[in-house]
């Protein structure tokens, strides 16, 4: 994003921001405002259109007194002129009542005194009387003003034909409906199921087309709102509510300008003011980008071309305010003593690096530096000739440019981990320019930093291990003789030992020295055949003997066979399993070569006056065994290398072959277990291994024959 754009992008956030912020809170203060005039509205039709629906159930109640014409029951005729006259004085609503028989002649006419209209009002409801007549049910019709009164008719058809005609006075429910006003345009009236508001309502100000009124009702439900509805060509908005037992509704209205008509201005004039400023903004930005921002832009093109070629083909030009002046001329100081330094350093740069190529390619381990994203940095011819790469160029990538198939597997494998030091060996076969020949090679990469880009490279070092893998092959063919050849003697001994110890009498003095000889013959027995079975297991020729395996009965059994050595050291030995009873198939000889190895290394570097617990327990899955000490300790880049054949740490070089937990590791490994260590230096060390129960139970014993 250049330079300008982020200026303009701040001044826009500082100036322009809040005002939006002030909009976008008028708005919504705006749809707030209008959805509570909307509801205002709504509760004042619902509140009309009840009260509409109450005067007319107080009206029906009015002509409870017809049911004296019509009773079955009644004993005697009933003077109806008086019956009616009666029920026009209990209810004041009644203006005018008419007896029409049913040739149409009025029988009986009776008005109040209040009525404008001096004729009876029933002469002006032929349609409806006949109507009533022919259905046999009550009717309505529609209402009637007459000299500015309104009146709501209703005739009611007797038994025998004849009609009796009803007129209310509606001018206290319209004039009550009419009343209610909301601000200085808001109004409320009764309009019909054809839009039409009921006559000698004041509708002044309200002139409308009642057919979109009329869409309007069909359009919606029970209730509803109006929007943008125009009365007199003003928008109005409101709302209306259908009036249950009429096919008439209460519609309340208001000027949209007097609603929201204020708030409107105001979002308009925010927006306004907002373009202004974004306008004046940009007016700010343009006339002090030639005094900031263009010195900055060109300080800033100079530092890069300066930093791609090495070289300041021209100083940059001092313009803007004084404060840039100076910084321009400070950074062309800075460019041409760097410019100098760089030509004073490049004849050192050159000889130390001619120094580092011949020291590395006199070397006989092939080394390749790496990028992040295997783009090779470097590489000694060695490296080049063992990966088959012709020479170093910017498309030569490590594995994909490798020709050697070996090698170029392992790479794939190992790169892909991202551990930061890895190490693998590889069988890979070297032509010459007269023969192939297969060789052993040791690959170990590590990580290292980038220094221009501050991410992880890699080196990696291609060592030929031709030489010490024959040596190894030497010193196990070696050994492997040594111990078939021991074996013969030392049972001679082991056994011999065993005799002197049950013939001769048990007593102090001989005790001693029979028990630490059997112990001695037994140790060196079990390095024997950590040897022998070391072997077996890197062949893939051990086979497992599986028995049924008491755990307590195990480590007691090599507790009890390791008290001659740990009782004259002060090492307490003790044993700890849970309740119960812990059996698992396993082959025992092995297992007890196990825990003896973990034993054994644990009296050997346990000090006196300390102690060694053996234990046992289970899960669902696995058995676990573990022999933890009190000793120094192993610390935590040792706890993995110390199972690996022949790895000891330094200070313990001269205590062993460093096959014993190797060769713990591979057996337990052939139960489907696993090997670990949990220690703190100073504080001694856990040896935990376990053993899979899914391992098949030994086969029924062969019956003999009888």
């Amino acid at each position: 994003m250049k330079l300008t754009t982020r200026f303009l992008l701040i001044l826009l956030a500082i100036a322009v921001l809040p005002l939006l912020l002030t909009v976008g809170w008028n708005i919504y203060q705006y749809n707030s405002s209008v959805a509570s005039y909307f509801e205002l509205h709504k509760g004042l039709s619902r509140l009309s259109a009840v009260n509409v629906d109450e005067w007319f159930l107080n009206t029906n109640r009015n002509l409870a007194f017809l049911y004296e014409f019509e009773n079955p029951l009644r004993g005697k005729k009933v003077e109806e002129s008086q019956v009616i006259q009666q029920a026009s004085r209990i209810n004041s609503d009644i203006m005018s009542l008419s007896l029409v028989a049913k040739d149409g002649k009025e029988l009986f006419f009776l008005q109040s005194e209040t009525v404008k209209e001096r004729q009876s009002l029933a002469g002006l409801q032929a349609a409806l009387i006949a109507r009533a007549r022919d259905s046999g049910i009550v009717s309505t019709g529609e209402v009637l003003c007459s000299r500015g009164q309104a009146f709501f008719p209703l005739a009611y058809p007797l038994v025998d034909g004849r009609v009796v005609v009803f007129h209310f006075s509606m001018d206290k429910l319209l004039g009550k409906i009419n009343s209610q006003k909301t601000g200085r345009s808001g109004r409320v009236f009764i309009a019909d199921g054809q839009g039409r508001p009921l006559p000698c309502q004041d509708m002044a100000g309200l002139a409308y087309e009642p057919d979109l009124l009329k869409k309007v009702f069909r359009g919606g439900g029970r209730t509803g709102t109006l929007a943008k509805f125009l009365f007199s060509g003003e928008e109005y908005a409101g709302a209306y509510a259908a009036i249950d037992k009429l096919d008439w509704a209460a519609v309340s209205v208001q000027s949209e300008d007097e609603l929201y008509g204020k708030q409107r201005k105001s979002i308009l004039v925010f927006a306004l003011l907002a373009v202004a400023i974004f306008g004046v903004t940009m007016v700010v930005v343009f006339l002090i980008s030639n005094r900031i921002i263009r010195p900055i832009t060109n300080m800033v093109n100079g530092v890069k071309h300066f930093l791609k070629t090495q070289h300041l083909d021209s100083v940059i030009p001092q313009e803007g305010w004084p404060e840039i002046r100076t910084l321009v001329g400070i950074l062309n100081r800075l460019m041409l003593e760097l410019q100098a330094y760089r030509a004073f350093q490049l004849n050192q740069i050159v000889e130390e690096k001619g120094k580092a190529q011949a020291l590395i390619d006199t070397i006989s381990d092939g080394v390749l530096l790496i990028d992040d994203r295997g783009a090779l940095i470097y590489s000694n011819n060695t490296a080049l000739k063992l990966l088959g790469i012709p020479k170093i160029s910017s498309d030569v990538s490590v594995p994909r440019s490798v020709k050697n198939e070996a090698f170029f597997n392992s790479l794939t494998d190992m790169l892909a981990l991202k551990d930061k030091y890895l190490m693998a060996e590889v069988e890979a076969p070297i032509s010459n320019e007269t023969s192939t020949v297969t060789k052993n090679f040791r690959v170990i990469s590590n990580q290292f930093l980038l220094a221009t880009l501050k991410r992880p490279g890699r080196v990696l070092i291609i060592r030929d291990i031709t030489g010490e893998k024959e040596i190894e092959k030497a010193k196990e063919d070696f050994f492997h003789m040594i111990t078939h050849d021991m074996r013969a003697p030392l049972s001679t001994i082991q056994g011999y030992t065993e005799l002197l110890m049950k013939k001769i009498g048990a007593s102090p003095a001989t005790d001693k020295y029979l028990q630490s000889m059997l112990y001695s013959s037994r140790r060196l027995r079990g390095m024997i055949d950590d040897i022998l079975n070391t072997t077996k297991l890197e062949r893939g020729t051990m086979s497992l003997q599986l028995d049924s395996v008491d755990a307590e009965a195990l480590i007691t059994r090599i507790k009890e066979n390791h008290e001659p050595v740990a009782g004259p050291k002060g090492i307490k030995l003790s044993v700890s399993v849970p309740a119960g009873k812990i059996q698992l198939t396993a082959d025992p000889i092995l297992l007890e070569r196990v825990i003896t190895n973990l034993m054994g290394n644990s009296l050997k570097f346990t000090p006196s006056g300390g102690s060694i617990t053996l234990s046992a327990w289970q899960d669902a899955e696995k058995v676990f065994f573990a022999v933890e000490d009190t000793g120094p300790g192993i610390p935590e880049n040792k706890r993995k290398e110390i199972f690996v054949k022949y790895s000891q740490m330094e200070e313990h070089k001269s205590m062993g072959f460093g096959l014993g937990l190797a060769m713990c590791k591979m057996t337990v490994e052939l139960h489907k277990g696993e090997i670990w260590v949990e220690s703190e230096v100073g504080k001694g060390s856990k040896f935990i291994f376990t053993v899979a129960k899914s391992m098949a139970a030994p086969p029924p014993p062969v019956p003999s024959p009888s």
